[in-house]
């Protein structure tokens, strides 16, 4: 092992300074705060927006829906920054800042008049601001704390998005319905201010080191290193195919949430089903999401990742060819089920994969570059199906299609990188 790679995990504390309980757990919870907030202020309840805006600023609806867009190309953009800096070690003032950012963005929101400085202000403040508090700072202080638990702890981390998305949506909708969207705005910027921020700004700790303890709790022992992954520069890491590979797998499968959630309701609407019972295959994903996130971020820490790779790609196909088939309403709802079991597993098991590769100490810069690739990725999947849509639905069949392929040819991907085991870890000494 490396002197930078030792220095840089040696504990930071002496026994007298160590905290009696492991913080980890509490790090965890942290950051399913950051994922439900972030979701929730850009993704989560964007869509019961889409009609106030489009009625006060008198635009089209499919101008405001670009704010999709807007939200995921920031993330993709940031992603190599926030990853590196936190991989520094600048996790809670990133984090704080982030959410500050985020929340006075909304507050900000609640008042414009004007469309284009509206756009701008989420992008550059809403958007950033979740960028440097949610989904990439935090799966990565999750992974710094945790190896042999990793997959757990990230489906933990997780579920704040997935309970977000049934919450955010709810709430959402009644505050505009009694007090107008520029209250709803203003309240989701007041609830981020006063909930995250001195949460992330007195919680946050990026690494156990920092405070004398090491990760899943192991007792500090100088004669037993527990960790030898080199810290490799961002050019190292970017010449290794791994990390493309790994970017182009995952980001594949994560074409199928993207697209599904553009699509759901009106296909559900052509089928013959209303709005709100289309709206329950959502309903019955999510549990099962949940119990995709845990379970198969378990296993995957007791197991080969492989395996549940292709579960989690089998899961996904079957989905979309049962649109394919174009489904009864009961095997409408089953589907849901499947596809939250299905797509739950695939961020825990992404970061399993990313932490075996390249260890913990690289972990928030590789994921961040190769988040470039994802989004980038996503927002072409993203245009290519509201190409094929049509003006009436008719292209689903071939979306359908097209999307099963995708999958497919994600897990294949996938399948040919060699992906370290439970016990060859790069976190774990060899």
């Amino acid at each position: 092992m490396s002197s930078e790679s030792t220095s840089a995990l040696a504990p930071a504390a002496s026994a007298a300074q160590v905290p009696r309980a492991f913080l980890g757990w509490r790090i965890v919870g942290v950051a399913f705060l950051a994922q439900f907030l972030a979701n929730g202020v850009t993704l989560s309840a964007f869509s019961n927006f889409v009609l106030p805006l489009s009625e006060s600023f008198s635009v089209a609806r499919g101008t405001i829906a670009l704010g999709t867009t807007i939200a995921i190309a920031s993330l993709g953009i940031l992603s190599p920054f926030v990853g590196r800096m936190v991989d520094r070690g600048h996790a809670r003032l990133l984090m704080t800042t982030g959410c500050l950012l985020s929340g006075v963005g909304l507050i900000l929101l609640s008042r414009i008049q004007d469309l284009r400085l509206f756009a701008l202000t989420y992008a550059l403040l809403v958007c950033v601001g979740a960028a440097l508090f949610g989904a990439m700072p935090s799966m990565t202080i999750v992974a710094n704390w945790f190896v042999k638990r990793r997959g757990f702890a990230l489906g933990l981390t997780f579920a704040g998005a997935t309970i977000v998305s049934a919450v955010a949506p709810v709430v959402a909708q009644y505050l505009i319905d009694t007090a107008g969207w520029r209250s709803a705005l203003s309240g989701f910027g007041i609830f981020v201010l006063i909930v995250g921020v001195p949460a992330f700004g007195t919680l946050v700790v990026g690494r156990p080191e920092e405070v004398g303890q090491l990760p899943d709790g192991e007792v500090p022992n100088d004669e037993a290193p527990a960790f030898s992954a080199p810290i490799l520069s961002v050019e190292q890491l970017a010449r290794d195919p791994r990390l493309w590979l790994i970017s182009l797998g995952f980001g594949l499968l994560m074409t199928s949430p993207i697209v599904l959630l553009t699509l759901l309701i009106p296909f559900g609407e052509g089928l013959g089903f209303s709005g709100q019972e289309a709206n329950v295959f959502l309903v019955a994903a999510m549990p099962f999401s949940l119990l995709g996130k845990l379970g198969l971020g378990t296993l995957v820490d007791r197991s080969p990742a492989k395996p549940i790779i292709a579960l989690v790609v089998i899961a996904n196909v079957i989905v979309w060819l049962m649109f394919y088939a174009m489904p009864t309403y009961p095997i409408f709802v089953l589907s849901g089920a499947i596809y939250g079991l299905g797509i739950g597993g695939v961020a825990p098991v992404q970061g399993v994969v990313l932490g075996r590769c390249f260890g913990r100490v690289n972990f928030g810069t590789a994921s961040g570059l190769g988040g470039v690739l994802m989004i980038v990725l996503l927002i072409l999947v993203t245009l290519m199906s509201s190409f094929l849509q049509g003006d009436n639905g008719e292209g689903y069949p071939t979306i359908f299609l097209v999307q099963s392929c995708l999958l497919l040819l994600g897990g294949l991907v996938l399948a040919v990188i060699r992906i370290p085991g439970v016990d060859e870890s790069a976190d774990i000494p060899g």
